[in-house]
């Protein structure tokens, strides 16, 4: 979502890594709302790396993910 902070934080740190993303907004996507409640979301960000996932943010567990992945 454009206000979560913690959405924020996990877009910077992949830019930062320069790791592709594709960010798909929950309140302003049809699709992303259907993904999401398919996903069982209760709250954002709903992170994906390969087969792995995250709710929430942590930037340990993120860079744990991503090293994971190849990335």
């Amino acid at each position: 979502t454009s206000w979560c902070g913690y959405c924020k934080k996990a877009k910077a740190q992949l830019a930062a890594r320069r790791v592709p993303f594709d960010e798909i907004d929950v309140e302003t996507s049809d699709s992303g709302q259907r993904e999401f409640a398919s996903l069982g979301g209760r709250g954002v960000p709903v992170i994906l790396v390969g087969g792995q996932r995250m709710d929430g943010f942590d930037a340990g567990r993120l860079d744990a993910m991503l090293q994971t992945a190849g990335y």
